[in-house]
């Protein structure tokens, strides 16, 4: 079992505790889902990372989602990203009255340059993405639009520290299957050094499309 999934599960383990017992004054649930099934994930060819529509299984995948949920957040986060809105979409409209906020904090992860992957498929990048994850650098930078792991860690610190000092007990964010687990890590492990978090990082399963995750905040 690795460091993060002890943690996780200790973490998920002693909220169950306050749970039981009442003592949730303080707490926050915080959800995480991550978009539906894109075209990209689908394996078409995308040009612009930021405006990558749901795939038709994607649509229904956000469909089901909105469906699974039973009683309303007190706040809904949504990353920019054209896949995490259309996937956001659904359960906004079975909950309108949910309040809904776009964090750029919480936009995937984009380590390689944009510009030098517009039109290709997941398939022609994978030499480009194992290539990147072998090097284990956390502060290359692959060029314009991009941004270094160490990068991405400081946003998604940023992030939690933003959840933290919001008043909302129930939030529910969707996001992008790397910013999710980053948010994870950063906040079972944030002591971990940046070298040692990036390892961590590539070692856990990434979140399925359209499948939640959640943890939780306490004073």
């Amino acid at each position: 079992m690795s460091l993060f999934t002890e943690r996780l599960a200790a973490s998920l383990q002693e909220a169950e505790r306050k749970i039981q017992t009442g003592k949730t004054a303080g707490m926050k649930r915080i959800c995480l889902i991550r978009h539906g099934e894109s075209v990209s994930n689908a394996g078409a060819p995308t040009d612009d990372h930021e405006n990558i529509p749901l795939s038709p299984l994607g649509e229904k995948q956000a469909e089901e989602r909105s469906r699974q949920f039973t009683l309303p957040a007190e706040l809904i986060l949504v990353s920019p990203y054209l896949r995490a809105r259309q996937t956001m979409l659904p359960t906004a409209r079975r909950f309108p009255q949910i309040p809904v906020e776009v964090w750029e904090s919480v936009r995937e992860f984009t380590y390689l340059s944009p510009a030098s992957c517009r039109g290709t498929t997941k398939e022609e990048r994978r030499p480009r993405v194992q290539a990147y994850w072998a090097a284990s650098d956390p502060d290359y930078h692959d060029g314009e639009g991009a941004e270094s792991y160490r990068e991405f860690v400081g946003r998604t610190m940023a992030t939690l520290q933003r959840l933290r000092e919001r008043p909302e007990a129930e939030i529910w964010i969707f996001a992008h299957a790397q910013s999710i687990n980053n948010l994870l890590l950063c906040h079972l492990l944030p002591e971990l050094p940046i070298q040692e978090k990036m390892h961590e990082f590539t070692e856990i399963p990434l979140p399925a499309n359209a499948s939640l995750s959640k943890f939780y905040l306490w004073e």
